[in-house]
């Protein structure tokens, strides 16, 4: 189960290193090894899960423009999480479109009741001694935003994978392009845009889309989040112990789990109503 977290990293490190042709033709042929291995059926998830993302990664870092002055500016790291976080809330309407049968006429609505559904039958599969406690426990948990949790999930994989990618071909000096300043991560002003839309929507509506736009919510704060992040990592470069500030910070983000997400993301959102800057004042067009 680990490294299944690591399966887009060859075929990002292959696509940064080769370009989108060898991202496409490596992840055709990921997908015939896992259609042998596990079942023709199960090269369709891998392709949504793994090589989507992959190949997102991949067209969008590879994109370049040349300036007056002869010099090259790379597709800002921004653009390419706004992408990301972009299919990742498309995932989230079709896999609620590709639902099939949904219960009408329940208190939480039709998709929110089946998501219930689903993962009690789930747990009675891969838990089936857990107590009726237990089992309402973990059904609180997981319903209210499951699409959440599996978006956000599939956004983080694909990030943590796109920076080890680019990270590793650095080092063995096979990179196409410059590894970005993350530090000075700056997002598109759309994804606030959607954040707001989503936001108000989740407040006052009921029913499926009421269900789907608070999950859109927790997707779109995500890179918010790693803005926060990058505005830690900006204060402390260079300061005293700044090795140590940050290994302890991260030490209290584990234990503080999930909650720890809403102030990151909030000084993220900070960040970016004072210190945005346009997209396209940075945005690359021509692709190398």
């Amino acid at each position: 189960m680990l490294l299944s977290y690591l399966a887009p990293l060859p075929l990002m490190m292959v696509g940064l290193y080769r370009g989108n042709g060898a991202a496409v033709a490596a992840g055709l042929a990921a997908m015939v090894a896992v259609a042998l291995t596990a079942g023709g059926f199960a090269s369709l998830p891998f392709a949504v899960v793994v090589m989507l993302p992959s190949l997102v990664v991949v067209h969008r870092a590879l994109l370049w423009r040349g300036n007056a002055d002869g010099s090259v500016e790379w597709y800002p790291p921004g653009l390419v999480l706004g992408w990301l976080t972009g299919t990742g809330l498309a995932l989230i309407v079709i896999g609620a479109l590709l639902i099939p049968d949904r219960p009408d006429g329940v208190e939480n609505g039709g998709l929110q009741a089946w998501v219930a559904d689903t993962i009690g039958r789930t747990l009675d599969m891969v838990a089936p001694n857990l107590t009726s406690e237990q089992r309402k426990a973990a059904a609180d948990w997981w319903v209210p935003f499951f699409p959440a949790m599996v978006a956000s999930s599939w956004l983080a994989m694909a990030v943590v994978n796109a920076v080890t990618a680019q990270g590793f071909l650095v080092r063995l000096g096979k990179n196409r392009r410059p590894t970005p300043s993350y530090r000075e991560l700056e997002l598109p002003l759309w994804l606030g845009v959607v954040l707001a839309a989503v936001a108000i929507t989740g407040a006052v509506a009921e029913g499926d889309l009421g269900y789907l736009t608070r999950s859109a919510v927790v997707v779109t704060l995500i890179p918010f989040a790693l803005l926060g992040l990058a505005t830690v990592h900006g204060w402390a470069a260079g300061r005293p112990n700044a090795r140590v500030f940050l290994a302890a910070m991260y030490g209290g983000l584990f234990l503080a789990s999930a909650w720890a997400f809403i102030p990151v993301a909030g000084l993220g959102l900070v960040r970016f109503m004072t210190r945005f800057r346009r997209a396209e004042s940075s945005g690359g067009g021509k692709e190398e």
